[in-house]
């Protein structure tokens, strides 16, 4: 499944929804409302079905959307919400940029991995570490499985952007980033995404009091972005 408006001829706006999501979420449901209305972007999004593909599978895909797209459109802004964030940091990180002339994170995870050890416990995903079994757990009433070789895969590949206190990633970004965290997140640690900007230089980085999923700000931070010529 895939929403793709095309309001705007030059600019489009690609959406990562989180791990836990699909494109039937809040955050998609707004943004097509208001670039329909303002007319600022196309809008692409599609169900990304995370935990059913390993990060360098997405990332490949990711990268033959952005270069087909980067020929219709001059510029492109990438945007992830969460586990979509993590992807769009590491596509940044790996792959050839094209017309991507911003990332936008919203309540983004750096270290998708640790949070997942941390939220479950390592003795009850030490088999999937290691590649030998599927990892069964809820997330939000929802019941997930995710592939056996989704950690290797992400082990292999060094695909953690913060390890500890370390951040995988250039101080001087290739294209701007601009992040937005709630200081009421309680599945990604905002205190993450203040050791990311500690490290790098985004080009805004906005604290909202809110949640993970930005329920009462994420509407009014667009729009403010989109008044300052920030998106």
């Amino acid at each position: 499944m895939f929403f793709y408006d095309e309001n705007n001829p030059y600019r489009l706006w690609v959406h990562l929804h989180g791990f836990a999501s699909n494109v039937w979420g809040s955050k998609i449901e707004t943004l097509r409302n208001i670039f329909r209305e303002r007319k600022n972007y196309s809008f692409f999004a599609m169900d990304m079905d995370y935990e059913k593909h390993t990060t360098s599978e997405i990332l490949n895909v990711l990268e033959a959307l952005i270069t087909g797209f980067s020929r219709k459109f001059g510029e492109i802004t990438l945007c992830g919400s969460s586990h979509g964030g993590y992807v769009a940091v590491n596509y940044l990180r790996f792959k050839e940029i094209g017309n991507i002339k911003r990332v936008v994170l919203f309540a983004p995870s750096f270290e998708t991995l640790a949070l997942i050890v941390r939220e479950l416990g390592r003795e009850r995903v030490k088999d999937w570490l290691e590649g030998k079994e599927k990892l069964v757990f809820k997330e939000q009433d929802r019941e997930i499985e995710v592939r056996e070789d989704f950690a290797t895969d992400i082990i292999k590949n060094r695909y953690e952007i913060i390890e500890g206190e370390k951040v995988n990633f250039p101080e001087k970004p290739p294209v701007d980033i601009i992040i937005v965290h709630g200081t009421k997140d309680e599945i990604v640690p905002v205190e993450r995404s203040r050791l990311f900007t500690s490290k790098v230089k985004v080009k805004e980085y906005i604290e909202v009091e809110d949640d993970h999923q930005l329920s009462q700000s994420f509407g009014r931070i667009v729009n403010e972005l989109l008044e300052k010529n920030l998106i």
